[in-house]
């Protein structure tokens, strides 16, 4: 039972990606997790990519395909907002080959009237999904209510078209608008370093001194460490939603700043890697994904966070999780994140390390254009260090299994990969504009231009969706505070709520919803919660974007601010 979607779509509708600009990256994003202490009781996976001038449709069997129900998703949302400016995206994987050429049209209303818009599928965002996009279409300032959109396929003289879908939507009053998007406008601000483009009563608002100050001091580590000056100031957008793993790089920086954040992590860290996107590109033009990536990953000295990437990957072997080479470079993105990041990482540092930073420097502006990824990176590793890529594989790999990765070490990897691999589920269920390879992600200076702000703040916000993000956020804290049992503990009620469609039968989800159910009722929308079993430390905001602190006990009566005499029930979480 999905209760976490409360757009209306009477008829046909639902699925996610970005417009046309260069291919982003994905990486981790950064918000500070509070530094409650109490541990939870335990019982025992760029703005986007150009599309393609054509798309590769599926094979004769679609053919009498129709447009349904999973094949439209509306941004932003859910829910819409009258005065949204909605863009539409029409997933195309499973469509007939005969709509190959075919244009997409939108109406309001029924077709008789002219349409608002009119474009051909084609391929978006990292994951290269086929699709049509209708960026930023419709205006409905001045609407309210039930409002029926009319998609069809095939050019306006076909009669029929080949395909066509009504649905409704339904736009509820501009003034029900959540906190804090009512109040978000754009600001913007500079540092020595980069111009940063946020929303006014957001957590980036609130913390922007620290911001600026990470980003300057990440900076001059990475123009040291490159040997590159930046040649001006770098435009950041700060998101107040999650986004795939929270930044992709692309003409700016698109960076998510929550108190709320299950993807969580360093802020350095972050500033690091994705100011390395911008910085590699005056070493060399033509970089495979697996060596950007890399690079950036070596720079930041860690993926999500500061790591012995010589360690890290000995216990990936340890854990029988590496990829080839061959295959990685290939294909980088669709790889599991986690691993993908950590391999490409810790070769550029086997290649730093073995032949020093000139020559590696050197070998990283050499690459050219090649038929593929794989072979771009062969070529020039066979140029310059005069060695087959599966040689020089094979050498890496006798170096990392010299290491003996700590207990510790293997775990907190198993468990980093199984916490955002936890995340993504979560998106891909309940939040798919957020998830990576179809992350929705229009042009910032756009939209800064436009006044939208919605696309870069709205989230679910059911308590359902709150209550998920809070017990991924305190897997976060956990992780990164070497609590591995109650990672495992919060990771496992995740999974249980999405394996039962979101409903809270397991103990500890149920406790993190009464939490956010009992705090709403009082105005505030809960950040964090860390429970033990007889107490929870919580931060929420009423007054945006202040960050409030509470205790509170567990009662007879269930979770709240109990008298300092009332008797707490004590309960333990055995989830096996």
């Amino acid at each position: 039972m999905r209760k976490l979607l409360p757009l209306l779509l009477l008829l046909s509708l639902a699925c996610t990606l970005f417009t046309p600009r260069p291919t982003p990256a994905p990486t981790e994003t950064a918000a500070p997790l509070p530094t409650a202490t109490p541990r939870v009781v335990t019982a025992t996976p760029l703005p986007t990519a150009t599309p393609l001038p054509t798309v590769a449709f599926a094979p004769a069997p679609a053919r009498g395909y129709h447009l349904r129900l999973g094949d439209v998703t509306l941004h932003p949302g859910p829910p819409l907002y009258s005065g949204d400016i909605v863009s539409l995206e029409i997933d195309a994987a499973n469509a007939d080959p005969a709509w190959q050429d075919a244009p997409v049209s939108l109406f309001v209303g029924s077709r008789e009237a002219q349409p608002i818009a009119a474009v051909q599928f084609g391929r978006f965002g990292i994951g290269g999904r086929a699709q049509a996009t209708f960026t930023w279409a419709w205006d409905t300032q001045g609407l309210e209510g039930p409002q029926t959109l009319t998609v069809t396929v095939g050019r306006a003289d076909e009669s029929p078209p080949l395909d066509v879908l009504t649905l409704t939507v339904d736009l509820l009053p501009a003034d029900r608008r959540p906190l804090p998007e009512a109040l978000a406008r754009w600001a913007r601000s500079e540092s020595a370093c980069c111009v940063f483009h946020y929303l006014t009563h957001t957590a980036a608002a609130r913390d922007l001194a620290l911001i600026e100050a990470e980003a300057d001091t990440a900076m001059v580590h990475v123009e040291n460490l490159l040997g590159v000056k930046r040649r001006e100031k770098i435009d950041f957008t700060l998101l107040s939603r999650l986004l795939g793993h929270g930044g992709f790089a692309g003409d700016e920086i698109s960076m998510t700043y929550l108190d709320r954040n299950p993807a969580g992590n360093n802020l350095s860290t972050v500033f690091a890697h994705e100011i390395t996107h911008m910085l590699d590109r005056q070493i060399g033009d033509q970089r495979p994904t697996f060596m950007t990536e890399g690079l950036a990953v070596y720079a930041a000295g860690g993926h999500f966070k500061p790591e012995d990437l010589d360690q890290r990957a000995a216990a990936l072997l340890a854990l029988g999780g590496y990829i080839p080479l061959d295959q990685l470079a290939e294909d980088f993105y669709p790889a599991q994140h986690e691993i993908g990041y950590l391999e490409a990482g810790a070769f550029v540092k086997y290649l730093v390390d073995t032949y020093g930073w000139e020559r590696f420097k050197a070998f990283y502006a050499s690459f050219e254009e090649s038929p593929s990824q794989r072979q771009m990176l062969a070529s020039a590793v066979q140029t310059h260090f005069d060695r087959r890529l599966n040689d020089i594989e094979a050498d890496w790999l006798k170096h990392l299994r010299s290491f003996s990765p700590s207990p510790a070490q293997v775990a907190d990897l198993r468990l980093t990969i199984m916490l955002y691999d936890t995340l993504r589920r979560y998106q891909q269920a309940d939040d798919p504009s957020a998830y990576f390879l179809t992350a929705w992600l229009p042009d910032g200076s756009q939209a800064r231009r436009r006044g939208i702000t919605a696309d870069f703040v709205r989230r679910p916000t059911a308590p359902e969706n709150i209550a998920l993000e809070a017990l991924l956020t305190d897997a976060q804290r956990a992780l990164v505070a070497g609590e591995f049992a109650a990672v495992e503990t919060l990771l496992a009620s995740v999974n249980r709520v999405l394996d039962a469609n979101n409903l809270f039968n397991d103990p500890l989800a149920a406790d993190y919803l009464q939490i956010v159910i009992n705090l709403s009722a009082q105005g505030y929308e809960v950040q964090t919660i860390t429970l033990d079993h007889r107490t929870a430390t919580v931060t929420a905001i009423r007054a945006w974007p202040e960050l409030e602190t509470f205790t509170l006990a567990r009662t007879a009566t269930g979770w709240g601010f109990a008298p300092a005499q009332e008797i707490v029930l004590e309960t333990v979480y055995n989830l096996q």
